[in-house]
């Protein structure tokens, strides 16, 4: 309970407040992803506009995660708040779960429209294979955002790496397009997002995949996160600067 509790405070004044006294960076973090879904609702109307929605979800939620990065190293490194942290009886869960969460409240705003603009075109989300979908997806990402970052030692590369890998992890994975247009469907579950995207795309009726394909992306996501919690947890560089 002390873990969801220095979660939760963490949350609270790294991502609520700052969400709201910060509004532009919940503006910023959704530039990317709706430019997509312009797009593709253009060129591709209705159906171009259901892809760019389940992109720009997956998008939204696994950019914040690998946002972390930033975040992280900025207070590691740059003003010494993890530190201060460490002097305190608060976990690196906790922590790391306060900051992911923090983050996922900058999402929150622009998830809510993705999904009202969802259900009204039909596409429901909230199935219990999408949910786990998503919250897997979320604590992969997060822990590979954390743990990345306890390793960086220079403010310059914690603000340009998330910008790489959350272009390799949205564009380089089916997240906008279906998997059967890779060489081979399975490479599609090498990285969290493809994952997840051949498992929503497929329970919100986008495309068919079979379900030797759908077992497979079920189970790297399930690796993909536990590697992310056991690496937050074992590997990440809590106590040095």
């Amino acid at each position: 309970m002390k873990i969801i509790r220095d979660a939760l405070v963490i949350a609270w004044v790294n991502g609520w407040i700052a969400a709201v006294r910060g509004w532009i960076w919940v503006v910023a973090s959704s530039v990317s992803p709706v430019s997509f879904l312009v797009i593709l609702s253009i060129y591709g109307g209705v159906e171009g506009l259901k892809w760019g929605l389940v992109g720009g979800f997956i998008w939204t939620l696994a950019s914040n995660g690998i946002s972390l990065i930033g975040d992280a190293t900025y207070y590691r490194v740059g003003i010494k708040y993890q530190s201060m942290l460490t002097a305190a009886p608060v976990s690196p869960v906790g922590y790391a779960l306060g900051l992911a969460l923090s983050s996922f409240i900058f999402a929150l705003p622009t998830l809510a429209v993705y999904l009202a603009v969802m259900l009204w075109l039909g596409l429901w989300i909230l199935t219990p294979t999408a949910m786990y979908a998503l919250a897997a997806l979320w604590l992969a990402s997060a822990g590979v955002g954390f743990t990345l970052a306890s390793f960086i030692r220079h403010m310059r590369y914690a603000w340009s790496l998330p910008q790489i890998l959350t272009a390799v992890f949205t564009v380089g994975s089916p997240v906008y397009y279906p998997a059967t247009l890779l060489p081979s469907p399975y490479l599609g579950v090498v990285l969290p997002t493809g994952a997840a995207g051949i498992i929503i795309q497929h329970a919100l009726g986008l495309v068919e995949y079979g379900g030797d394909l759908l077992a497979a992306a079920a189970a790297a996501l399930a690796a993909q996160s536990m590697a992310g919690l056991y690496s937050l947890v074992k590997l990440a560089r809590w106590r040095q600067p």
